[in-house]
């Protein structure tokens, strides 16, 4: 699994090197230990930091240690991202045996070196403390702040260096300037960029001195998880008394770069002055999208017309609208809105816009204020909505109407306007853009030739798919790539094909870093065809 670099580092490092005599040179300077020669205790740690000219590769540099004794030197650790960010060579040691040592480092033919006396006369290692609010038993949303506090402290006051990095795979975040003696730094972020204590990891912190002496602390941090937004998006308000009130809402995933999957979100309707709980509805939502949701419930009889609150509720937001039901006593003063009429402009071919022209009569004996709704589907979904006002004994007509989905085979389906006291349905035809089997049209056929699954939560899941237009004649469109049991569009690419021909596409998208493994569809489709294949990502436990 390939390391991520989440922060770019901030600021540079070290002293550069003056040069003359009109062209680039390469040459390195002590960035710490800050001079030639230092002491360190057996078995302490000690960092070393070369600072180089632009252009400078630290990958090409070659430590070397030479000395009585054992000695642990690895080059670029513990600082790899560091490493790659400042441009700088570094490395990280240990001396086990006391003696006197040299290292040095080599790159792009220029060196330094520094002398190392390992006794137990040395000074001790500073000392690091770490920090985190909220703590490690807090769960909190990606909007919400995290400040972790490192207080360092040096018995010899040669305090350096605090360089911040995430703690597993010790990607360097941040580096503060220290002098004296003790020092107290602040990492502050938000909830959702901290992608280290979302992945469950802890964040670390290094106190370095001017003489390379070091010591690393570690804290965990809270729990982040997606904050589940709501909003509501329209009611059938009024209703009269004993019919259903319908409340429309919009679910929305705001994650940040916490999350590259699915997440869960529970919407619940709470109604009336003294609250009471009536529908709650679950809904699967991809990171960064959203998706509708529709809570209802039976109003109870009435004689007098009633006026509430209706409020949704996820775990962490609410939004809240008035509705009105209209009492058993009260029907006629507030008008009733029937359908008399219904007219459209089908059929259409596919993707072209359906009309839909409805007369609405207030036979009632007051005004009528309503939300009309057109209805399409065997599986009913309403796709727009006009407001309406008509006063009694008046008739009014509304047009309203929805661009229908780009077919390739002929489909039938029922279209209705409801007005909330009234409805009217009609069958309507929309023409397969193909003619049904490809015809004189451009059809695009699918189909999957790979991925890289499995792969680890967190990382890119690629998929390769062939595309063929098989259709007679040339043409474009869109292939998307759509992922999970509840499936959600994650990636796409736009296809012009000639007849015959054949193209490939790679489509792909970063992995949520879930605990578990998950196993789950991923799609590629067209406007024509489609291709399944069943991936698994592992848990990052």
């Amino acid at each position: 699994m390939h390391r991520r670099e989440y922060v770019t580092a901030v600021g540079t490092v070290g002293a550069l090197a003056t040069l003359g005599t009109g062209r680039a040179q390469r040459a390195l300077e002590r960035g710490c230990p800050v001079d030639d020669a230092t002491s360190v205790r057996p078995g302490e740690d000690v960092v070393f930091e070369a600072a180089a000219t632009p252009g400078v590769d630290p990958a090409t540099a070659e430590w070397t240690v030479e000395g009585p004794g054992a000695a642990d030197l690895a080059g670029a650790a513990p600082f790899w991202s560091y490493t790659y960010r400042t441009g700088h060579p570094a490395a990280h040691g240990r001396f086990e045996e006391p003696g006197v040592y040299e290292v040095s480092v080599t790159v792009d033919g220029a060196s330094l070196a520094w002398q190392v006396t390992v006794t137990d006369d040395a000074p001790s290692a500073p000392t690091v403390e770490l920090t985190c609010e909220p703590g490690p038993d807090t769960t909190i949303t990606p909007n919400e702040s995290i400040e972790v506090t490192a207080t360092a402290a040096d018995d010899h006051g040669v305090l350096h260096w605090l360089v911040w990095q995430e703690g597993r795979n010790a990607t360097f975040l941040e580096r503060a300037d220290l002098s004296g003696s003790t020092a107290t730094v602040t990492y502050a972020t938000a909830g959702g960029d901290a992608i280290w204590f979302i992945g469950g990891y802890p964040m670390a912190a290094w106190a370095i001195c001017r003489d390379g002496r070091t010591r690393a602390a570690q804290t965990d941090g809270p729990s982040v998880e997606a904050l589940r937004d709501v909003s509501i998006t329209g009611t059938n308000t009024p209703v009269h008394a004993g019919e259903d009130l319908v409340v429309d809402a919009e679910v929305a995933i705001e994650g940040h770069s916490t999350y590259h999957g699915f997440v869960e979100a529970t919407v619940d309707l709470i109604v009336g002055h003294d609250p009471t709980h009536v529908d709650s509805e679950t809904v699967e939502v991809f990171a960064g999208e959203s998706e509708p949701v529709s809570l209802e419930f039976t109003t109870a009889t009435v004689r007098n017309t009633q006026t509430f609150p209706a409020r949704v509720e996820t775990r962490h937001a609410a939004a809240e609208t008035d509705v009105t039901v209209i009492g058993t006593d009260d029907a006629a003063e507030h008008g009733h809105l029937s359908v008399t009429g219904l007219e459209t402009n089908a059929p259409v071919t596919g993707g072209e816009f359906l009309e839909v022209t409805a007369t609405l009569a207030n036979t009632g004996e007051g005004p009528a204020s309503r939300e009309v709704e057109l209805v399409v589907g065997h599986d009913p979904t309403t796709v727009d909505s006009r407001s309406v006002a008509v006063g009694a004994g008046e008739t009014t007509t509304v047009t309203i109407g929805y661009d229908t989905y780009p077919v390739a085979n002929d489909d039938e389906f029922p279209v209705r306007v409801r007005t909330g006291d009234d409805s009217a349905s009609q069958s309507v035809l929309v023409y397969g853009r193909d003619g049904g089997n490809g015809g004189d049209a451009a059809q695009f056929a699918v189909s999957i030739t790979g991925t890289n699954a499995p792969v680890s939560g967190g990382e890119f899941l690629a998929v390769t798919a062939t595309v063929e237009n098989v259709g007679g004649a040339a043409g474009s469109g869109d292939v998307e790539l759509v992922v999970g049991h509840s499936p959600a569009v994650v990636d796409s690419r736009s296809v012009g094909l000639t007849p015959g021909e054949t193209t490939t596409v790679r489509l792909g998208y970063d992995t949520y870093p879930v605990a578990n493994d998950d196993t789950f569809p991923v799609s590629v489709r067209s406007t024509h065809a489609s291709d399944t294949r069943t991936v698994t990502v592992y848990g990052t436990d």
